[in-house]
């Protein structure tokens, strides 16, 4: 209810029609603005001739202005609170949960991706650890602790997106780049593709402002500051890259077999076709190079490329194609690496991304065979939680609170502390 609600006995209905179309053109006022309005329309009205204010008017008039400022200062308040948390960021950890701690942390099979709502990504590299400290309706705060995390920043108007690596500050608003931090060395490399960040600290006076195609390197213990450009080919991917797992070795064996002498028959023959350049896909995913992925692809033939990649290939294919919303492709790529590789990690991860892909494209049933899918063949998976979370959430919408209640137990006594822990003990009626 608001002021505008009330039968106030010093309004007659003329000007109670009056002030409801004022406040209809005026909108939300805070309550200074409306006791203000109230006083200056008594002061007008006050100098009328032969006007006079009664006692019960002005009693009258009394509780009005306190009903303003306790109705006006509530509805003020919600409607700010309700605003804001309206415009705020939301966020999801694929391949991973928030820990009890807060914290996000990659392992030797998992390298958890934090995606925001209005776009922005940040992978975690093998062995990292992250804290989302907050999010607000600019953009979010994330610490460091260790290792290095990729982060896409979408650039939107007054976003703002803060990084923090030991003492020092990374300040974003819309771009790609590679950050890393060693505590036990006190180094931070930071890798910019695209874009323009500024990092202060305890090195410099001034905040120093990174360009994109720049690499910057900061040792605090020594005080060594170095910037320096980046080596156009390798990118962001100019650290060595994480080995691939044991499981992908298995499926795809490399030979090297000894050379044959130069100038036999065997060596002139083997010369003779130009070798393939190499595509390395995942060295410009990580550099953000994407649509270059998926670009390559279509130039070779997606057919070719779908029969003929790795299967590091195909996940970076599929990575790409997803990320620039080409759903198709990516479809397209994860099937391959399921024909091809369906006992590695990757292959069986392939089973999760399609159920991602099917929930926003062919509705719930579809991926709700997936996700199925994926728990059966990697139970302990890195995606585990977050595909046994997405069932329950589509058991619930097909088929209602009583089936996905079985789902929801399910995951609280398997992940008591995941992403939705909140939603299974509302379904599991525990507290």
């Amino acid at each position: 209810m608001t002021l505008d609600d009330e039968k106030d006995p010093a309004l007659s209905p003329k000007a109670a029609r009056a002030v409801e179309l004022a406040r209809l053109s005026l909108g939300m006022m805070s309550p200074q603005q409306r006791v203000q309005g109230l006083l200056r329309l008594t002061e007008r009205t006050a100098r009328r001739p032969g006007f006079r204010l009664s006692p019960l008017r002005v009693g009258a008039l009394a509780l009005a202005v306190a009903a303003a400022v306790l109705l006006g200062v509530n509805g003020w308040q919600r409607g700010t609170r309700s605003d804001r948390l309206s415009d705020r960021l939301s966020y999801e950890v694929e391949g991973g949960a928030v820990q009890q701690d807060g914290s996000v942390q990659a392992d030797t099979s998992s390298r958890p991706k934090v995606r925001f709502s209005d776009g922005t990504e940040v992978q975690l590299a093998e062995m990292a650890r992250a804290h989302i400290v907050s999010v607000n309706e600019q953009g979010a705060r994330v610490a460091l602790d260790r290792g290095e995390v990729h982060a896409r920043v979408v650039h939107r108007s007054e976003a703002q997106w803060l990084f923090d690596a030991g003492p020092f500050l990374v300040t974003v608003t819309g771009t790609a780049f590679a950050l890393s931090w060693a505590p036990e060395d006190e180094r931070l490399d930071l890798r910019l593709e695209n874009g323009a960040v500024v990092v202060s600290g305890p090195l410099s006076g001034e905040p120093i402002a990174v360009r994109a195609g720049q690499w910057l390197t900061l040792r605090q213990r020594t005080g060594e500051v170095l910037l320096r450009d980046l080596d156009p080919q390798q990118g962001a991917a100019a650290s060595p890259a994480p080995a691939p797992s044991s499981s992908d070795h298995a499926e795809e064996p490399s030979a090297s077999p000894v050379p044959d002498p130069p100038g036999t028959p065997a060596a002139a023959s083997a010369a003779a076709p130009a070798a393939e350049p190499r595509r390395d896909w995942a060295g410009k995913l990580a550099a953000g190079k994407l649509d270059v992925i998926v670009d390559e692809a279509q130039r070779r033939g997606l057919d070719a490329s779908l029969a003929q990649s790795s299967n590091e290939e195909l996940s970076a294919l599929a990575d790409a194609a997803r990320y620039t919303r080409r759903n198709d492709i990516a479809r397209r790529a994860l099937l391959a690496q399921r024909r091809r590789f369906p006992a590695t990690q990757r292959g069986k991860e392939a089973a999760f991304l399609l159920g991602r892909l099917a929930e926003t494209q062919e509705g719930g049933a579809a991926a709700l065979a997936w996700f199925e899918t994926y728990l059966k063949e990697a139970p302990q998976g890195a995606y585990a939680s977050e595909a046994l979370g997405r069932k329950m959430v589509i058991v619930q919408r097909l088929h209602g609170d009583a089936q996905a209640e079985t789902v929801a137990r399910a995951y609280l006594r398997r992940f008591p502390g995941g992403t939705y822990t909140q939603a299974a003990r509302a379904l599991a009626r525990t507290p």
